[in-house]
């Protein structure tokens, strides 16, 4: 089959690789679109250690079933699907839990050795499945995945409805936070960004206030825009050093602040003054099977549209796609690969 293979820093190409083998209790899959996440962008820069030249990367998919192993029921040949593309035991405490995302044993596909969906097929576990209505286009459905991460993050952080937030970064995550923060009924969301592409597209969405880092102090804009007292609710997503303190800066008294970035492993935050303010500090990471089901139940209401802000490419110009989403990105929030 052909894929998109990674081959090194910025180098995507197409290849003819073996198509995989359907195990027990798994599906053969057609893929029709998979999206760039920005753990892809990571690992396209070579900024990931747990994507290596020679992987197919890839896991927010649209998919249709090819074939069954046997004692697979509940499914048939042809059925639209989208999958959890997170696999985690089931034995573990964690999973127990009903944190499955904090699996001691999870796996993703296109990460370490598992290849993902930048592929003309797949095979994965038939238990990570869910049906896709074909009402949905593919532009709506590539969403499932990257929302079930807004999903799982409000659920553990968010107690109640705060009155404002504050968004640093305007991308994929940053946008899908705004839409479900409006849904939620916050009355004040603002969004923080460089691209002003992308923060025009906020004030479509639905921001209140959109602050370009590159011309104010943001963080004297978020506080000036919420009676100097800063924002109830702070949501990272840039991962960088200078993005969480101007988050942790801007967050109110007795605040809450969320870091999803992972760009930067390390980073200085100021302990005293967190402390002192008894900020409420979170972090989150993927999403557990229930934000899954969440996430296609919001993107099935169809009560937010981000069609107009995602692109397709086939997935022979996928060196080109990975080169604008990385460098140039404009207003665009998602770009997919067609196969």
């Amino acid at each position: 089959m052909k894929a998109l293979v990674y081959t090194g820093p910025e180098k995507v190409e197409i290849q003819a690789v073996p198509d995989p083998q359907v195990r027990e209790g798994e599906v053969l899959l057609k893929v029709g679109a998979a999206g760039i996440c920005g753990s892809d962008i990571h690992g396209f820069l070579g900024h990931s250690e747990r994507r290596k030249p020679g992987l197919v990367m890839g896991h927010e998919t649209v998919a249709t079933i090819l074939e069954l192993d046997p004692a697979v029921r509940g499914w048939r040949k042809g059925q639209r699907v989208c999958f959890n593309p997170l696999v985690s035991c089931m034995k573990c405490g964690a999973c127990a839990a009903g944190r499955q995302n904090l699996c001691t044993g999870w796996w993703l596909f296109g990460m370490d050795r598992v290849h993902g969906t930048y592929a003309e097929y797949v095979s994965v576990p038939a238990s990570q499945l869910h049906p896709l209505s074909d009402a949905l286009t593919d532009k709506e459905a590539i969403l499932v995945e990257p929302l079930a991460n807004i999903c799982h993050f409000f659920r553990i952080s968010m107690d109640g409805v705060p009155d404002t937030m504050a968004v640093w970064g305007g991308g994929t995550i940053g946008a899908l936070a705004l839409v479900l923060a409006k849904l939620r009924g916050i009355s004040r969301v603002i969004v923080v960004d460089t691209n002003e592409g992308r923060l025009e597209v906020a004030r479509k969405l639905g921001a209140d206030v959109v602050v370009n880092a590159r011309t104010e102090d943001p963080v004297k804009a978020v506080r000036g825009h919420t009676e100097g007292l800063g924002a109830e609710y702070v949501v990272e997503t840039a991962g960088i050093e200078p993005a969480r303190r101007a988050a942790v800066a801007a967050g109110r008294r007795g605040g809450r602040v969320l870091f999803i970035g992972m760009a930067q492993n390390d980073s200085a935050l100021p302990w005293v003054e967190m402390i002192r303010n008894e900020q409420a500090i979170f972090t989150t990471f993927a999403y557990a099977p229930r934000d899954f089901a969440t996430s296609l139940r919001l993107i099935e209401s169809r009560q937010f549209d981000l069609a107009s802000w995602t692109d397709a490419l086939p997935l022979e110009r996928g060196q080109e796609g990975f080169m604008k989403m990385t460098h140039a990105p404009g207003p665009t929030l998602k770009l997919m690969f067609t196969v």
